[in-house]
Parts: C-alpha cells; structure tokens; sequence
C-alpha cells in the first residue's frame, strides 16, 4: 500500500507477475511504500526507479490483497480468519491436472471421498473444510468471480469447469462464513479468480500421457482504451482406469473415464477510472463412464453473469451483480451382483435445472477507522428429476420428482482499527429460504396410474453473526480469534431424491431441517523474517441438525439408509502452516490438520454417537520441497499422507491410510517456452477411496508431460 509520512494510508497495490505491482493513485505526499510480498529482496531490484522518490518498506504479509474472508480488499494481517492464498505459480507448479487435486496441498481441504474429479462421478465431488463432515453435497461454498459453482440442484461441485491456466488465484477460507455469503458457506468459503486481460496476451497449455489422458488449454486478450475482452477454451479427456480393486473385480468392470470441455468469453468496459462493467459467457459439457458398461453420466452448463462497479473518490463504492444459469445432469444406475460378471439397469435419471441471481453491495468508510461493508442477496432454484426405474432389464416406473427454492439475505460488516495493532470484525447477517411447488408424481408402468404426492410449503429465516479481533504483537506475531454461527439449508436433491450405488439405497426425506454450526478458532502468524513464516489455529466447531446417510436397515444383498438430521457433530482440531526459504532456489513448505470429527448426541440413533464422521481421517498431513531457478529449472516434489477413516457411521468399513508422492518439473526452452514433466502418484501406490460391497481405489500412477506458449 502507499502511505504517507504521517501513516495515512493513501492508495491499496495488486498483486500482479513478479515485479508487476500497480498502484491506484500515486500522491505527490506519498513518500513510503510498503510492499507486501513473500519475496520482497527479489523484487527490490526491479523496482530501483521508486527509490529515488519512494522508501522501499518490507511488509510481513503473505500476499497483498484477499477478498474472500471479508468481502472487501484487505491485507491477510488485518484479517483474524486462516486464509490460504494459491496465487498462479503455485497452480502452476502443482502436478495435479485438475484443481481439485491441485487444492489438495491444503490439508484442511477434502472432498466427500479420496476420489478425483478425473474420474469421480460429480455427486461425490461435494467439499468440505477441516472435517466437518464431507457429504455429496458441499458443506463449503465455490464461489467463481464472485457466482455461486455449487450445483444448485444438489450443491455438489462440477470441477471440471475451472482449469489451471485461466485462473489467477484461488483463496480458501476455513470456519463459518454465513455471515456474509449464507447458505452454503457453513463451514467456508472457496473462492476462484479468473485472469484479468493483459496486453499483449495469448497462452497455449497442451498436456499428455498415460491413461489415454490430454489436456489442452487456452487464452487470449484483446481490447483497447475503454473496451477489453478475454477468450479461453479448454478440453480434457482421460481414458482412465478401473476403479475396482483386483480381487473384487469381475467382466462388467471397465475403466472409469471422462471428457469435458469448457468455452468462456468475457467482455470489460471502463466508462472512466471509477467505473467498470464485465459480461462474461460461459458454456460447460461433460461426459463420463463410470466403470460398468452401463453407468454413464453427462452434464452441460451454460452460465451469464454480469457485474458493475462504481468507486467514487473517496473509495466509497457500489458493485451490482446478477447471473442465470441453466444446465441438465443425466445419469444411470445400475446394480452388479457379488460376482460381478452381470449388470442391470435400476434407474435413469434427467435433472433439468434453473436458477437466477443477484447482489448488491456497498462499502465505504466512516470516519477514520470504519470500513463499512452490507448488501442483499437473493438466489432462485427450479429443478426436478426425472427418473425412469427399471425391473428384470425393463422400465417398472416413471416419476418426476423436485420443486422451487428461495434463498436471500441482507448482510452487514464493520471492520474497525482500533489504532495501529487491534483491528476488530463485527458482521451480521438475516437469511430467508423458501421451498414451494415441490411434488413427487409417480406413474407405475405399464398401468400408467398417476400417484402425485404434494409436499408442503416449507420456509424459515436464520441469524448469522460473526466476531472476530486481530493484536499485532508486532511485525513479527500476530494473534488473532473469531466465533461465529451459520448455516445450510437442505437442497431440493437431499429433501425430494433418494438414489442407489451399488448395494447402497439412500432415501430422500422432505421433512429435513437446515444445518447450523456454532465455532470458534483462535490462531497466531508467525514472520521469522523473509526466510520462516508460520501459522497455527485451533478450531472447534459444534454442527446441530447435521443432514448425513443413516443407516435404517441391512441385508446380506442390501444396505439401506436415510438422510437425517442427526443429533449432533463436533469437529475439533488443529490446522498448521509452516515455511522455510531454505536459500534462493530451495523452499520447504509443510501443512497439517488434526481433524477430531465424531458424532455426539444422537437420540435417535444412539448406536453411531462418540462414532468418528465418514469419510474425515483424523490426521492429514502435506510437505512440498521446491527448486525455482528462473531460466534454469523449476521443480516440486510434493508428499501427502491421508490417515485412516472410515466408509460408513458405524465405523466397521474403514479405509487405511495411505501416503503419495507428486512430482512436476518444468524448464523454459525459449522466452515463451516452458517444457513441463509431471508424475502423480509418483510410487504406484494402491489406495482405497471407498469400501461398500467391494473396495474402489484411487488413480494408479500418471505421467504428462507438455509444453506452454505465453507472451
């Protein structure tokens, strides 16, 4: 930021490449400038022109600018939350070819199984932050410039959307967040940032190799004084593998493989300096098979969004978004016998889904220490399902099954600085939800009687506060604390749609409450200079009314289970950062997470309580060693071991823990040439991601290698 001689801030930087910082204004006053940058003695010398007029002051702060955690720009050390910022290169350094696996250094990040996008059927791609409970659905809210990715039909999320190359920075916030996103955000907020336009600019990402698995990315920028625009496309497929272990598998198994593609436009225009308006169009489609001959699924999404924004000269500003969405998910069922050389079909489904909205937000200081932020929200949600069942290999049923769904809020924030150490956080939020015209119409064939089963109008309104308080102790150490409240409102798929995976039933329950969890975390930062940085919190986190699959009923041919509001579930623990600039070339990084995620009070089902959560190992660690030579070589090694969990509430399908080992090289060749080498899975280490009536097991090792053009 700038300041002047007398500590009057005058202007906030944004991060941009190495030694691209761009400043808002530069007053003739302004005679210090604070840089905040993890790598500030490598960026001093190409700025050497400020220093005949600027004094170069270092700051302790990881990354400049975050906007998830308050909704307002502000330095991670004014910030009494965790955030974890992975800025372009560190996607870019990441092995992963999904962001999803990419997202997986960060030990408090989890999806509802071990299982990648690559290859995962999408209703098991719901995420959740430190163990509070992974599900199909997202207890954590993806937020994409600002739009809701959550599906909003069931609140799982499509990663296939987000590719590496388009995106400048993802942030990721753990603990309650409803104060200021509601519904949704119950355990955090996940937030991804595309790349703005740049002149000139074109970038090629083309990736290959095992599994009969390509990559290829790209983007390019155009504009001129006012106008500007910006295209990117991407398309991946993969081959796959078998998702059955060996000993379980039999002639039905294949394997599981995926394709997608993604087309985005974006268009920004700059009427003068305090105003901007951006359009942008996206399209998404992908198509997966999901390990039998039959079960196969296919998604399409085609997304508008708009968003103005209006800054005055004060920095008081207004930002109006609003966006539509319309998208279709069909997907198949089926049922395979122990011995697995047969497959029936049980289901087909076609969900047509709608939904529409809208924020508007105003922040702006009052007085000297104010920095106000509120707005309203508001979310739309139509969708049904439509399902075909099948008996004996031939249709038995039909049903449409779904309804409408409300959400909106109005929010209030006020971040105070109580002089030069304490800053203070004080938020609030008013949610309502509203479900209506919800029906299940079942038709049994061939007789062709309709049975319509009405459920009822069903709503409520929910308070969300927030408080949290950052001490500076110095540049140094910093301590901070927040407890908060929020919550999640049940989707139309949790209340309306029951499905089945393989001996698996899950029934659906239209008499679902919504979620709500009470937390509380307290941490501190540690700046050992610019070679040492560190971070530790502890957390706990009380989930009432959690929606989780219950089991009801067993047989030796089937397992039955219901979604239900359990009693209770606590998830405690601890969350740990820590790294180490060895020298210039080298730097270790390390992460873990303590996670003790167990069901407590549950009267209803007493036989699960003290049980630990499905699918939340109580220990996750990550360490990653980097070799960054500019011009030479760029290398990352990256190990994550995921301990033992277990499949199922009643803890008797456990999943042993497991470690695996990345590995991504990279070199530039030419100015605008980079070679890349990368290995996931780097031992072949067999691991499980599921135990049901056979045991699934993650990716065997994959090797891509690729190039990419930049300038």
């Amino acid at each position: 930021m700038l300041v002047s001689p007398q500590g009057r801030v005058l202007a906030q930087t944004a991060t941009g490449p190495q030694g691209g910082f761009q400043f808002e204004t530069v007053p003739p006053e302004a005679r210090t400038l604070r840089l905040s940058h993890p790598d500030f003695e490598d960026l001093v010398q190409p700025l050497v022109d400020w220093k005949t007029a600027y004094t170069l002051v270092p700051r302790r702060v990881e990354q400049s600018l975050t906007v998830t955690a308050t909704r307002t720009p502000r330095t991670l050390r004014n910030i009494p939350s965790a955030v974890t910022v992975l800025g372009e290169p560190e996607l870019g350094q990441s092995p992963a070819i999904t962001v999803d696996d990419a997202l997986r250094r960060i030990p408090s990040f989890s999806l509802f199984r071990r299982s990648s996008s690559l290859v995962a059927h999408p209703t098991s791609q719901g995420v959740s932050l430190r163990g509070i409970g992974p599900s199909g659905v997202s207890r954590t809210l993806v937020l994409w410039d600002g739009t809701p990715l959550n599906d909003p039909f069931g609140g799982w999320v499509y990663w296939s959307q987000l590719d590496k190359s388009s995106l400048e920075r993802i942030e990721v916030v753990p603990g309650g967040s409803s104060s200021l996103y509601g519904s949704s955000a119950l355990g955090g907020v996940i937030q991804a940032f595309s790349k703005a336009p740049r002149f000139p600019r074109f970038e090629l990402d083309l990736r290959g190799g095992s599994l009969g698995t390509a990559r290829a990315d790209l983007l390019g920028s155009v504009g001129g004084e006012r106008w500007s625009g910006l295209v990117s496309g991407s398309f991946f497929r993969t081959g796959g593998y078998q998702v059955v272990a060996p000993e379980d598998r039999g002639p039905v198994d294949l394997p599981a493989n995926s394709r997608a593609y993604s087309v985005r436009a974006a268009a920004f225009y700059q009427p003068d300096r305090g105003a901007q308006a951006t359009l942008r169009l996206e399209h998404f489609g992908e198509d997966r098979g999901n390990g039998t001959p039959l079960r196969e699924n296919a998604t399409d999404v085609t997304r508008v969004r708009g968003l103005y924004r209006r800054k005055d000269d004060r920095g008081r500003e207004w930002q109006l978004s609003a966006y539509g969405l319309t998208q279709t998910f069909d997907s198949s069922f089926t049922a395979v016998p122990s011995h697995r050389r047969l497959e029936f079909l049980t289901r087909e489904q076609h969900v047509p889904a709608r939904s529409a909205g809208g924020s508007l937000q105003w922040t702006g200081l009052l007085g000297q220490r104010h920095l106000m932020t509120s707005g309203v929200d508001w979310q739309w949600v139509r969708g049904h399902s439509r399902e075909t069942g099948y008996r004996s290999g031939m249709p038995a049923q039909f049903q449409v099954l779904g309804g409408h769904q409300q959400l909106g809020g109005v929010y209030f924030q006020d971040l105070v600085a109580l002089g030069s150490r304490w800053q203070l956080q004080l938020g609030a939020r008013l949610d309502g939800w509203f479900n209506h015209d919800a029906a299940r119409d079942q038709v049994p064939l061939p007789s062709g009687a309709s049975t319509v089963l009405e459920f009822p109008r069903r709503g409520g309104g929910m308070l969300s506060p927030r408080g949290g308080v950052s001490y500076h102790a110095s540049e140094a150490l910093t301590f901070r604390g927040a407890v908060y409240r929020s919550f999640r409102a049940p989707t139309l798929n949790e209340l309306y749609r029951g499905f089945r995976v393989g001996n698996v039933v899950t029934l659906a329950n239209e008499n679902l409450r919504p979620e709500t969890l009470r937390g509380a975390e307290a941490g501190v930062d540690w700046y050992g200079g610019p070679r040492v940085r560190g971070r530790l919190t502890a957390y706990w986190n009380g989930l009432s009314q959690a929606i989780s699959n219950i089991t009801v009923g067993t047989t030796p041919a089937l397992i039955t289970r219901q979604r239900q509001n359990v009693g209770r579930v606590n998830a405690r623990g601890l969350d740990a950062d820590l790294t180490l600039r060895l020298n210039r070339d080298w730097r270790l990084r390390g992460g873990y997470l303590l996670a003790d995620s167990t069901f407590g009070r549950f009267p209803e089902n007493p036989g699960v309580e003290s049980n630990r959560l499905p699918q939340v190992p109580r220990h996750r660690l990550t360490a990653s060693l980097n070799y960054a030579r500019p011009g030479v070589l760029n290398a990352f090694l990256m190990a994550r071991f995921v301990g033992l969990q277990f499949d199922d509430d009643r803890n008797l399908r456990p999943l042993a823990n497991t470690t695996l080992l990345d590995l991504q090289v990279s070199k530039r060749v030419h100015r605008n040439l980079f070679l890349t080498l990368a290995v996931e899975n780097l031992l072949n280490r067999r691991f499980p991601v599921s135990n049901t009536s056979v045991l699934g097991i993650g990716p065997p090792r994959m090797i891509t290698s690729g190039l990419r053009l930049a300038w």
